[in-house]
């Protein structure tokens, strides 16, 4: 058995082991979540075998309860994302994209940490721990896009397991700026994340360069006008230095200040920018998704979808792109 095959057996095995823990955990800390606030101080008299129990002790023994179910549901979903990790082949190469429909999602490796966390839905604490599937941030976005085609990235490397969300290729050694030019010439969309990191910065240069269409870029952007204002420095450094005096001029991005208040934290993007076919710029924020509007992370996602696909309505017209 050589060592790739020794490894994935290692993986399938501890997959299946984080999983079944995890969801053992999750039933376990959803029991004791939602039994905090079915206790009453006659059973709990009860159960501790004193009849003298006070409110006082009632009530902090329920807020323990409560706090020890929703650390064990945090547990076993941490558990279950492993599990879904190590279940997770990454692609073997990127050769065969080129010719196929698939979107590159372009983004600095530290914002794989931020969008590795769930979402954290506002409202009933019960109904954040039934609603939320199991799904990272990063998961919640790439189901959207996915519907432009296969979503692609290129994953850190060394990562014991790929991230969820994008389909992650690896590319080792010095050659990972040609690997990302090609994927760029030949990807139905790029969706970038604006964020002031060398590499992030020498992609959206590069897509400038290379991308078959300006419609076919998306910009993705945090909720820190800091870091896009950043971006937008770096951005014009780069372009100045990269590009010939023959080009166009860079695109004038628009400048961006979150609203307020500030957009759900669990839409699948807090703004945007689009280009048209001469590059102008289109930034278009996401309002709020209140307690009044969507009491579900389904109805949420029903909403968000929506208001993605008014923004993005150009881009759902796109051609395929000639081989």
């Amino acid at each position: 058995m050589t060592t790739q095959e020794r490894l994935s057996v290692g993986h399938v095995t501890a997959a299946a082991a984080l999983t079944t823990v995890g969801w053992v955990l999750r039933a376990a800390g959803v029991v004791l979540f939602i039994g905090a606030f079915v206790l009453s101080r006659q059973n709990l008299s009860v159960w501790l075998d004193d009849p003298d129990l006070g409110w006082p002790t009632t009530i902090l023994l329920k807020i323990v309860t409560a706090v020890v179910g929703g650390v064990v549901f945090e547990i076993g979903h941490l558990s279950v994302v492993w599990g879904k990790r190590f279940r997770t082949r990454p692609m073997t190469s990127f050769d065969a994209l080129p010719g196929t429909r698939y979107v590159l999602y372009l983004r600095s490796f530290h914002t794989d940490t931020a969008l590795a966390t769930p979402p954290e839905l506002p409202g009933n604490p019960v109904g954040t721990l039934l609603s939320r599937r199991g799904l990272t941030r990063e998961e919640h976005l790439i189901r959207y896009f996915g519907t432009y085609g296969q979503v692609v990235a290129i994953g850190r490397p060394g990562e014991r397991a790929p991230q969820l969300g994008a389909l992650r290729g690896y590319v080792t050694g010095p050659d990972w700026q040609r690997t990302v030019t090609d994927l760029i010439r030949h990807a139905h969309l790029v969706v970038l994340s604006a964020t002031p990191t060398p590499g992030t910065v020498w992609e959206f240069v590069e897509c400038l360069h290379t991308i078959a269409s300006p419609q076919r870029l998306v910009l993705l952007l945090s909720d820190s006008p800091t870091d896009y204002t950043a971006f937008r420095t770096a951005v014009t450094r780069e372009y100045a230095t990269r590009t010939k005096p023959d080009r166009p001029p860079l695109p004038a991005l628009p400048d961006y200040t979150p609203l307020n208040p500030d957009p759900d934290p669990n839409h699948p993007v807090r703004a945007l920018i689009t280009f048209d076919h001469r590059w102008q710029p289109t930034l278009t924020r996401f309002h709020p998704i209140g307690k009044k509007d969507a009491g579900t992370i389904w109805q949420r996602d029903r909403l968000a979808d929506h208001q993605l696909n008014e923004a993005l309505a150009p881009q759902k017209q796109l051609p395929p792109l000639t081989p």
